[in-house]
């Protein structure tokens, strides 16, 4: 591996919540690109197709948002105050103050 390869190894902390959370979000770009697509489509042929797929990409990123919850990752039954909490505690860890 090259200097900078381990340089980015180092200073990166990808654990399993990090890839669930990238992959709901691929997911749910990927849904509203489909979704958009069969909104817009004028055959009906190619309606079922992007709705057929638009079905399995909501079927993954509903079994991915099961294992976030599940693990815990997220709390969709916590206070909404809580929630927020949370969310403010992650980016707080995230974003480092170098100064």
């Amino acid at each position: 591996m090259d200097l900078f390869g381990k340089t980015v190894q180092d200073n990166t902390d990808i654990n399993d919540e990090v890839l669930a959370n990238n992959m709901i979000a691929s997911a749910t770009a990927g849904a509203n690109a489909y979704l958009n697509a069969a909104t817009t489509c004028a055959t009906p042929e190619i309606r079922a197709i992007y709705t057929a797929s638009l079905n399995q990409i909501l079927g993954g990123q509903a079994a991915l948002t099961e294992l976030a919850v599940k693990k815990e990752w997220e709390k969709p039954y916590s206070s909404p105050t809580q929630q927020l909490n949370d969310v403010f505690q992650k980016a707080q860890s995230t974003v480092r103050n170098d100064d």
